[in-house]
């Protein structure tokens, strides 16, 4: 499999039409977000001019043409040569979807069909993905309609069946270094919606449809030209299509629909049009066409897409090649193909699939999941949640640390590292300086980042309060992988957490929660202060009235928030001294649950500090020995992989370790499929 872990993602976002126009927001990677700048709304008025290569360059300017936009995309270009580009348009902004951006050019090159830009169109869908495929035959179905009375009927030319499959018999076999060999199936005709269904109970990867279409406007409706038992034409809805797909029990992972129109034309919603309602009932690609396509470029299109699919797996870098394939052959509808797609990284079989990280210390990792969600469903389980859990809406810590250097003016050679940055600033300002600091950053940080009309122009006291009158129900709309609204969905009775936010608290009250937030007096200035446990002696957590404790303190008492090294190890030496400072059904989790923690990097103090100060002293864990810690994949190197596991097993006493090296966001939306999967 041809490695491109080079590639760095780049997510075009557009969101919904303000005063301004369209606000446009570019994130590199996972945690580098640009600030907003906005489209002209009169983009939605554009209209071709008819070549390929002006127009890609009318739409460069187009998207370009505010300052804030420019200035990002050229950054995120010099940082990133090879970017992965997800142009994401929001389902306010539908009427965007019109645009042929596959012609978008950049330094003279059509972004769509350079191998260096894989792209696609992104739509969120909040369904579980069954993950890559795991067999090294893909076997594809391939159904060519060709009714009979084409051109009597809709003066629509007949298809020349013979050469249509023998297009694709040129792909057939065709295989990847890692074997991934292609076994295409052709549906005998008549192709009938029955007989389709029929034969997907095959479990086939790809539906392959070669035929005609069409769409209705005025219905908002796409069509296939299939046919009836006789051969006739017979015109196939889109909603027929998807509903059928839809009770399933395995879908394909890819459609693809050699048709004409069969992308969305509307201006009424996302999913209307026949790709993107496909992809809304869990395909997790659709290459369809926006326009009319001529049959002989959808021959090109054919058979380079499929033998370079089997090659590296990537669908959207596919697409690309085949882009420039009739781009060479001067084809003028090489814009027309359009990939919709619901994966972050493109990958539908191979070894690097979305939402799947590397998992060690588990020879199958379904075996992990599985007893994970064991736990979860009877309450047995704690999420330990650390700062790298907030990424959706807050950079990395190192990255704030970057900004209080250039500042402060740190002097030392570790700029990225907060702790020691902290430290500096209560030594040289105060104690309590570099906690005000941080608040008001996250503060400032988030309003940057939340979407206008959610702000609508209000001043807020506090980081705490901001979050609350937004709600977290409006922040994580359209986002299923939402890390504190996935956590706050397995109904558990408790979660730590080692950030001074109120993210979880108001994620739970999202769900209609009552949550209850404690913090842990881990230092003598604390003492004393208002507690759940004084004023009901007979609280106990529970999945409606959960507990939220703060290890590391929380913003509404500020003596409480564990920042600088100092700190650290003042919790750490408290706490070792006088374990009645964290309360007893905070250690009895701890001993007597599955332990889960997220968001944090190897070296983290905070980290270190937890396994140091409160899982080393649980001497013996004897009901619960499941552990799983998730770990960003740049903090550790594959040759070091081993090492790490034999730490974490040193700090757990032997216990039944695993640890799953990949994202935040990757551990989480795995987390979610199996957590849907299992409560359906």
């Amino acid at each position: 499999m041809t490695n491109h872990n080079s590639d760095t993602d780049l997510q075009l976002r557009i969101f919904p039409r303000q005063d301004a126009g369209y606000p446009v927001e570019i994130t590199l990677g996972r945690h580098q977000v640009f600030p907003r700048g906005y489209l002209a709304a009169e983009v939605a008025e554009w209209t071709s001019g008819g070549d390929p290569a002006t127009d890609g360059l009318a739409l460069r300017e187009l998207l370009l043409a505010d300052p804030v936009v420019r200035e990002a995309w050229i950054e995120a270009r010099g940082q990133a040569p090879q970017r992965r580009i997800r142009l994401w348009i929001d389902a306010g902004a539908t009427e965007l979807h019109t645009l042929p951006w596959e012609l978008l050019q950049d330094e003279g090159k059509v972004l769509s069909a350079s191998s260096d830009t894989p792209f696609s169109r992104f739509l969120p869908v909040k369904l579980p993905w069954r993950g890559a495929l795991e067999g090294r035959t893909i076997r594809v179905l391939a159904a060519i309609a060709n009714p009979d009375d084409l051109e009597a009927a809709y003066g629509l030319p007949a298809l020349d069946v013979a050469q249509e499959r023998a297009t694709l018999d040129a792909v057939t076999g065709s295989a990847s270094a890692d074997g991934y060999t292609l076994d295409i199936t052709y549906l005998d005709a008549p192709i009938t919606l029955e007989r389709l269904e029929a034969a997907l109970r095959g479990s086939y990867a790809v539906l392959h449809f070669v035929g005609h279409g069409a769409y209705n406007a005025r219905r908002q409706q796409a069509v296939l030209y299939m046919q009836d038992d006789a051969g006739h034409t017979h015109p196939v809805t889109d909603d027929a299509l998807v509903s059928m797909l839809a009770r399933q029990d395995t879908r394909p992972q890819l459609v693809f629909l050699a048709a004409c129109q069969s992308a969305t034309r509307s201006t009424a919603d996302a999913f209307l049009g026949l790709g993107p309602k496909l992809v809304a009932v869990g395909v997790p690609a659709v290459v369809a066409m926006q326009d009319f396509v001529s049959i002989e470029s959808a021959r090109k299109l054919n058979g380079v897409f499929y033998g370079r699919l089997a090659q590296h797996g990537q669908v959207d870098r596919a697409l690309n090649e085949a882009r420039s394939t009739l781009l060479t052959a001067g084809r003028p509808d090489a814009a027309v193909p359009v990939l919709l797609t619901r994966l972050e990284s493109g990958q539908l079989w191979g070894a690097e699939a979305d939402a799947r990280g590397e998992m060690l210390g588990e020879r199958n990792p379904r075996v992990f999941w599985a007893g994970l969600i064991r736990n979860i469903q009877t309450g047995k389980c704690t999420p330990i949640i650390g700062p790298r859990a907030r990424i959706q809406w807050l950079p990395d810590p190192a990255e704030i640390a970057r900004v209080w250097t250039a500042e402060y003016g740190y002097p030392f050679s570790d700029k990225t590292n907060p702790v020691g940055l902290a430290q500096y600033l209560a030594v040289s300002q105060g104690e309590d300086f570099p906690r005000y600091e941080m608040l008001e950053a996250l503060q400032k940080l988030l309003e940057q980042r939340i979407p206008e009309p959610l702000r609508a122009g209000q001043r807020y006291s506090g980081l705490a309060e901001l979050v609350e009158r937004v709600g977290w129900q409006s922040l994580s709309a359209g986002s299923p992988n939402d890390v504190h609204a996935v956590l706050a969905s397995l109904n558990l009775p408790l979660y730590l957490t080692t950030n001074p936010d109120n993210f979880m608290t108001e994620a739970l009250k999202a769900q209609g929660k009552q949550p209850v937030r404690e913090i842990c007096r881990w230092n003598d200035a604390l003492e004393g202060l208002p507690s759940i446990f004084d004023a009901d002696p007979n609280y106990t957590p529970t999945p409606e009235r959960p507990l939220v404790y703060h290890l590391f303190g929380n913003e509404e008492e500020i003596a409480s928030i564990v920042l600088t090294e100092d700190a650290h190890m003042e919790f750490t030496t408290n706490i070792a001294a006088d374990m009645k400072r964290i309360h007893p059904c905070i250690w009895a989790a701890l001993a007597n649950s599955s332990l889960m923690f997220l968001g944090y990097r190897l070296n983290d103090w905070g980290f270190r500090v937890l396994l140091r100060g409160l899982i080393a002293p649980q001497q013996q864990r004897r009901r619960f020995k499941h552990v799983g810690v998730q770990l960003e994949p740049d903090d550790v190197q594959s040759d070091d992989l081993p090492a790490v596991h034999e730490f974490m097993r040193s700090y757990f006493n032997g216990n039944e370790i695993n640890v799953y090296v990949g994202t935040i966001l990757q551990f989480i939306a795995e987390l979610r499929e199996y957590w849907e999967a299992a409560n359906r």
